[in-house]
């Protein structure tokens, strides 16, 4: 009996280290550590994914050492440290200017980096410092969506997606700025590990732990807010107990109601009215209308600009400080050329929103300066090739491991909803890079899935 067993998981336990891992966590099921039954982190476990987090981090905290405070990007970035520096000072959140609030971003990065100013101070040293624990906090990213494919598709394919995110150069580069990416990547990462437990435990704790993480991620970037939408979509898949789930929902809802609650009337004080999440899409919006093929062009940006300017020159004169007008302004022009571009040629409409943005929304990096010597033409290169290898991982597990079917679909979803969601707006990398890291996971399931088919006997494939 044991004997079929053995052959029938076309596993040989006494002579194949891999096959005995792999084993090993079927027959337990992936259970977590010290949460159900007997403790699933084995010796040589612990010593692969604590030196890949090791690696991992070595590697960011290297980085920040030899570059220190000149790896600044002088966008966004230095844009939130500045916000970041105004809120200790004054209390207010802004951007664009000192003394005036804004809605460009959610407040998250905002309180994250003032947290760090606070702690550490606001000088080229407190700086820095702030650099190194935003490298652990995109290490503990790593972490997560190890955790997330350990759950599911076993611990040697998170060993080999830890791997990869930890070495990906876009990646150490992120973690070394000050960025919304990092604690986006992080909270959604264990956002998603949470959910699935959930799925297959319909625990309180572990709908609590998915919360805190959704809320996160929710005030780094407002993208994630119609996400519980796939999540439940997936929890009723999964044959979710009905009850249990809309009442977890409803607490969900009361919970992110107050949370959000002194958003909303900040929001309401300073610009007079109800603004749910962010006012800032409206200048990506108006850019995407120029990504494509048969767009309208009978005006350039510049010239859109300009003659929204000059049609409203209470704004035009100074857009910073009539922020909200001005992506308002922005994101209706934006609207009267996608309907422009639908009616003049609705085929190049189609084929630029549903294959040429995404395209570039994933094959281009998000690496705009070279770091360790290594080239962006490098990285450029590796880029489409591993997404295409992610990618196909994921529809090897879908056609050959059953028993993880519902789960990869669901990660398939969340790349279709980003991806769906990104092709609105102006494309690029900088938008995917915090679902690389689960992306590259995808050639580490594909792996194992592809090594587990050939290890079978012919009449069991």
């Amino acid at each position: 009996m044991s004997n079929r067993r053995t052959e029938w998981n076309g596993l040989n336990k006494r002579t194949n280290k891999f096959a005995q891992m792999q084993w090993k966590y079927r027959m337990s099921e992936f259970d977590d550590v010290g949460v159900r039954g007997d403790p699933a982190w084995q010796r040589w476990e612990r010593g692969w994914i604590g030196g890949v987090l090791m690696l991992a981090l070595a590697i960011r905290w290297i980085t920040i050492a030899r570059y220190g405070l000149g790896l600044n990007l002088h966008s966004d970035d230095q844009g939130y440290v500045d916000s970041a520096i105004h809120f200790l000072q004054n209390g207010m959140i802004t951007y664009y200017q000192p003394n005036l609030p804004t809605m460009h971003m959610m407040p998250g990065i905002t309180f994250w980096l003032a947290g760090l100013f606070w702690v550490f101070g606001t000088g080229g040293g407190g700086l820095l410092l702030a650099k190194y624990v935003t490298a652990v906090l995109g290490v503990l990213g790593v972490l997560g969506v190890y955790l997330l494919v350990r759950r599911i598709w076993g611990p040697v394919a998170g060993l080999v997606g830890a791997l990869l995110a930890a070495v990906y150069p876009p990646g150490i580069l992120t973690d070394t700025l000050f960025l919304t990416e990092t604690p986006f990547l992080t909270s959604f990462a264990f956002l998603m590990y949470f959910s699935h437990r959930l799925a297959e435990y319909h625990d309180w704790p572990d709908f609590f732990g998915a919360l805190v993480c959704y809320i996160i991620a929710l005030f780094f970037r407002p993208t994630v807010a119609l996400y519980p939408v796939v999540l439940l979509l997936y929890f009723f898949w999964k044959h979710y107990s009905t009850p249990r789930l809309w009442k977890q929902a409803g607490v969900g809802a009361l919970i992110v109601l107050a949370v959000m609650t002194p958003w909303w009337v900040r929001n309401y004080h300073d610009f007079h009215h109800f603004v749910p999440l962010d006012d800032g899409s409206g200048n990506p919006m108006l850019l995407g209308t120029y990504q494509g093929v048969g767009y309208p062009n009978h005006l350039t940006l510049q010239q859109t600009l300009n003659q929204l300017a000059a049609s409203h020159p209470q704004v035009g004169q100074d857009p910073a400080a009539h922020e909200e007008q001005w992506m308002n302004l922005q994101q209706k022009a934006a609207e009267q050329r996608m309907g422009q571009w639908w009616n003049d040629n609705r085929w190049a409409f189609l084929f630029s929103y549903l294959y040429l943005k995404p395209k570039i929304l994933w094959q281009d990096p998000f690496y705009w300066i070279p770091i360790l010597h290594i080239s962006q033409r490098l990285v450029q290169w590796l880029q489409l090739k591993l997404v295409v290898l992610g990618g196909l991982g994921y529809l090897l597990a879908l056609v050959w491991h059953p028993r993880s079917r519902k789960d990869t679909v669901w990660v398939l979803a969340t790349f279709a909803y980003y991806t769906g969601l990104y092709a609105i707006y102006f494309c690029f990398g900088r938008y995917s890079e915090p679902l690389m890291p689960l992306l590259l996971t995808g050639i580490g399931v594909g792996g194992v899935t592809l090594w587990q088919r050939l290890r079978k006997p012919a009449w069991e494939r």
